[in-house]
């Protein structure tokens, strides 16, 4: 045998074992590619449907699984499939994580092709890391919880530097996406502030619905941040816990010097404020304009 028949018989020999050793799935089981399609179609689905909030809990929990059997039927599967199929994910959490970093990754080049900048997508926001009014989250925007030990719940922490000021206050944003089938909705939002002083102020908000999450860190004048900790906690859902999902993206951390103390934090349906959340600063009321001379009649204004 020739040196270059000796070299091809060693390239097919190496793909072969590389192929041999890559991890299938079983007979039955959507593959990952196929699971990454209907995901994204999900995402795609429950974001258009953000746009049109649904009157009741009870609508957007029957919406919610609208969107989702129209990605599966769209891409040929049944509901027992899927199930089944999230049953054997369960157990490959890490595969499962990594199909969903795939879909996180589309839907941040899906935003960029049609122009996204203003936190369409976790990395996209209008805030950049240094000034006034700053997003300070250094750490994963997009992260996928389930309801079972050791994959219901993460911590993060960050350290204060110079650039934080006596005066700060934050707001800690997220959105979230429930592919739950049954059983009780409930992720723990916590955040804990350690000043200068060692003293620690705690703030909390429920998540129960699919949605913009804020949750709002009032000013302490006194004192300087040491530094931020926050976790997220998913309650067991009391059923099938198998066909439960949680997908958290955008998160966000702002910083807003003494200054910028005028915002309004923008509380969705899918905040249930804890007992420590801080309410919204309220603006004080603009000047009203002058009357309008008798002559001019006034419109009535119409929403169209």
């Amino acid at each position: 045998m020739n040196r270059h028949k000796m070299l091809f018989v060693l390239t097919v020999l190496a793909i072969v074992l590389m192929t041999a050793c890559r991890p299938g799935t079983p007979k039955g089981v959507i593959t990952p590619g196929n699971m990454e399609d209907i995901l994204y179609d999900y995402h795609i689905a429950t974001a258009m449907a953000r746009q049109a909030q649904a009157e009741t809990q009870e609508d957007r929990d029957f919406n919610e699984v609208m969107y989702l059997h129209a990605a599966l039927k769209k891409h040929g599967v049944t509901e027992a499939e899927f199930d089944s199929s999230l049953v054997y994910y369960y157990g490959h959490v890490d595969r499962f994580a990594e199909i969903y970093g795939d879909v996180v990754k589309r839907l941040s080049e899906e935003a960029v092709s049609i122009g996204a900048s203003v936190g369409e997508i976790g990395q996209f926001t209008t805030y950049s890391t240094t000034g006034d009014t700053a997003n300070i989250w250094n750490d994963a925007t997009s992260l996928l919880l389930l309801p079972r030990p050791g994959f219901n719940r993460v911590s993060f922490e960050m350290k204060a530097d110079t650039t934080y000021k006596k005066g700060d206050t934050f707001q800690f944003n997220m959105v979230s996406t429930w592919m739950y089938k049954s059983g009780m909705k409930d992720a723990l939002v916590y955040i804990a502030v350690r000043y200068d002083n060692d003293s620690i102020s705690t703030h909390s908000v429920h998540c129960t619905v699919s949605g913009n999450l804020n949750l709002r860190v009032p000013r302490v004048d006194e004192h300087r941040v040491k530094d931020i900790r926050t976790f997220i906690y998913l309650a067991p859902s009391g059923e099938d816990d198998a066909s439960n999902l949680l997908f958290i993206e955008q998160i966000q951390l702002i910083r807003f010097h003494s200054q910028d103390m005028d915002l309004q934090t923008n509380e969705t349906p899918s905040a249930t404020p804890g007992e420590t959340a801080a309410p919204a600063p309220v603006k004080p009321e603009p000047p009203k304009a002058p009357a309008p001379p008798d002559y001019v009649k006034p419109q009535p204004l119409k929403i169209q």
